[in-house]
């Protein structure tokens, strides 16, 4: 699971080993990844689709961006992310990515097929590790979706609420055009430790990904929160 995404909220928050990080990868194991859809699992193309997280909406752009996420009691992570954009091989919502940890611990790039910046597919992965239901792509204030995640002994629902447009440039102020907020509520637990997680997502337009800004969890050890910020940002050149 990429760095940034809300299934990995109640590990990245209570400090738990980095799951979120992805091992690191042959040269070979890195090439193997071939863009386009002829790489997943039907199935899970069709799980996809029936999401509405592809198929619809805005397609993802070609863009570089450098994310620090801030953890308590665990040092910041800053990664770099290359979306190659979609192409002709591609539904609406998918992206070849590129992905390397920057620190603390530096991981060497490791390639897969993201799914709006919430999820990357490897080859070999038959299941997501998190599920929406109610996605409607474009957004519109007011509209409802539902996550569920359930992954290393950390489960949690979100019930999601999407909110006004700002400008993407008070992101970042290379960021083009403009950001859906949406504020996601829920509850689950992590290794039987009942939590309650809430974070705020930002959806960018012109770049057809998600990106969770926000988040706090409530434990019986008190509200733990994180966040994660855009350090660089550019546009793809064509």
């Amino acid at each position: 699971m990429p760095l940034h995404s809300l299934a990995l909220c109640i590990a990245l928050c209570i400090g738990a080993a980095d799951a979120a990080t992805p091992s690191p990868a042959s040269p070979d194991a890195a090439a193997s990844a071939q863009p386009g859809t002829a790489s997943l699992p039907p199935a899970l193309v069709d799980t996809l689709f029936s999401a509405g997280l592809i198929g619809r909406g805005e397609p993802v752009a070609a863009f570089d961006w450098t994310l620090e996420t801030k953890r308590p009691t665990r040092p910041a992570r800053r990664v770099r992310e290359r979306f190659e954009g979609g192409g002709p091989d591609l539904p609406p919502g998918l992206s070849p990515v590129v992905h390397e940890t920057l620190a603390p611990k530096p991981r060497g790039p490791r390639r897969g097929i993201s799914v709006r910046g919430l999820t990357v597919v490897h080859p070999g992965d038959t299941v997501l590790d998190v599920q929406v239901q109610a996605l409607q792509l474009p957004l519109s204030p007011g509209a409802r979706f539902r996550l569920d995640y359930d992954e290393d002994g950390a489960s949690l629902t979100q019930h999601c609420v999407v909110g006004a447009s700002l400008a993407a440039s008070t992101v970042h102020p290379e960021m083009p055009g403009s950001a859906r907020t949406i504020e996601c509520d829920g509850r689950g637990r992590y290794h039987g430790i009942p939590v309650r997680a809430g974070a705020t997502v930002l959806y960018f337009e012109r770049l057809g990904v998600f990106l969770e800004v926000e988040q706090h969890i409530d434990t019986p050890l008190g509200r733990l929160r994180g966040s994660t910020r855009v350090i660089d940002f550019e546009m793809a050149r064509r």
